[in-house]
């Protein structure tokens, strides 16, 4: 855990790394909690391959966030090198369960490949898309990402 003062705009307050799943393709998360003058936000980054086990941590990971007092997701798929096809609408519910209790979500990140996963599992429609975290980070707060896709 590393807190790390920055400007009163956007501070990181609390930052962790999280193994979702072990193994050769094992799945693991940084998870950074922002204060901003909006609310506190997570940006979450996953790496790896997710497979369904991974997929059940992180669906837990973002109940606890959001009991917690957080009110804004970034979930950064830039890294992600797999998912299970059948672990797509886990995920999707995962993203849901936390709007419904604490705010918004976006997704940030998604390659072809994972967008088309997540397209043919009948998801797509359900999520927030942004292309690159580092650009929706930059917005100011209070700008709102709206409701684009990644092309």
């Amino acid at each position: 855990m590393v807190a790390r003062p920055q400007s009163d705009r956007d501070r990181i307050a609390v930052a962790l790394d999280l193994e979702l799943s072990g193994g050769r393709h094992g799945a693991s998360a940084r998870i950074e909690l922002r204060e901003r003058p909006v609310g506190r936000v997570a940006h979450f980054a996953l790496r790896g391959w997710l497979d369904r086990i991974a997929v059940l941590r992180l669906g837990r990971t973002l109940d606890d966030l959001g009991e917690r007092g957080v009110e804004q997701l970034l979930l950064d798929c830039a890294q992600v090198r797999h998912i299970d096809y059948r672990a797509v609408p886990l995920l999707a519910d995962a993203l849901e369960r936390f709007e419904s209790r604490a705010g918004g979500s976006v997704v940030c990140g998604l390659s072809p490949y994972l967008r088309d996963l997540f397209r043919l599992g009948g998801c797509e429609a359900r999520l927030r898309c942004w292309p690159s975290a580092a650009d929706l980070l930059a917005v100011p707060a209070g700008a709102g990402a709206g409701r684009e896709c990644a092309p």
